[in-house]
């Protein structure tokens, strides 16, 4: 008996359609602007990252080696546990590349926006930001561990644990007024700067929030968070498609509706399509038989 099916795209000009990048892009800027000027913490900082991950480092080719395939789950994890590593020392966020021929986890630190990067009137690293790289090595720590890998694959990326893990380490720490002449602390901005320029170690990329902006290609991804053996969908972007790409994150999640009805910019025609459409690649990625599936962003 022939096991294969087909799974099909929806094409139709009728359908309800995603918000466009543009008119999502043209909501966030403002709304980053005006949240960065009115000198937030490190809270508000994840709530607004939580609900639109597109400002996250590492969801594209932008960080690490090429050969970008797409997030696992078309999604950011929040504050992913690992193993043997307490709640505090958890990335802020993750995403896991599953890039050419490796899986490339993205460990996020976020810091607050106020913290100074040196010393005013030292050329030394603040203690909150030696800190801060101390969270990094923690992490390096935990993934050159072999057992850890292992686990780690099993949780985050279970069809691709025959692949290598080289992970990366990302810190988002203060402000570029730290570095200019006009509203720096420092009387020599300038150099400051490039000792910050200077100071990542291998694998590890750091910026400032001013550097952070909203990438199209992360407009489809979602924010999730893995709580002891199942998943919880935190966010959709108005941008989401509904096509096959989807089908890893509607086999974890059974019900998008809720997180659906506090999406803002997306209509309501547009929700109740999504959920329908979120059905139907639940069922394709649990069904037993295998597929040939239509390549198509619904």
């Amino acid at each position: 008996m022939d096991t294969f099916r087909h799974a099909e795209t929806d094409t139709s000009p009728e359908r309800p359609q995603a918000t466009p990048w543009e008119t999502y892009h043209d909501s966030l800027v403002p709304q980053w602007q005006s949240l960065l000027a009115s000198s937030p913490g490190e809270r508000e900082m994840q709530e607004f990252l939580e609900l639109h991950p597109c400002f996250l480092p590492g969801a594209t080719d932008n960080i690490g080696p090429g050969g970008h395939h797409g997030p696992s789950f078309s999604a950011v994890i929040r504050q992913p546990p690992l193993k043997g590593l307490g709640p505090t020392r958890v990335p802020d966020f993750m995403w896991v590349r599953l890039d050419t021929g490796a899986i490339r986890p993205i460990c996020i630190e976020i810091e607050s926006p106020r913290k100074s990067w040196f010393n005013k009137g030292a050329r030394t690293p603040t203690a909150e930001l030696t800190q801060a790289v101390d969270q990094l090595t923690e992490w390096k720590v935990w993934f050159s561990s072999p057992e850890n890998q292992l686990i780690f694959a099993k949780t985050y990326a279970p069809d691709y644990t025959y692949r290598p893990i080289e992970p990366q380490f990302v810190l988002v720490y203060g402000r570029d007024s730290e570095f200019r002449a006009a509203t720096s602390i420092h009387d020599n901005p300038a150099y400051m700067r490039q000792k910050r320029d200077h100071m990542p170690r291998s694998r590890e990329f750091y910026f400032t929030y001013d550097q952070l902006t909203a990438e199209r290609e992360a407009g489809n991804y979602a924010t999730v968070t893995y709580e002891v053996d199942k998943w919880r969908l935190d966010s959709l972007p108005p941008t989401f498609t509904t096509g096959s790409t989807m089908m890893d994150l509607a086999e974890i999640i059974a019900d998008p509706s809720t997180v659906l009805s506090r999406t803002e910019l997306m209509a309501e025609k547009r929700r109740a399509y999504v959920v329908d459409r979120w059905k139907y690649w639940r069922q394709v990625a649990l069904s037993k038989h295998e597929y040939f599936i239509a390549v198509g962003r619904e």
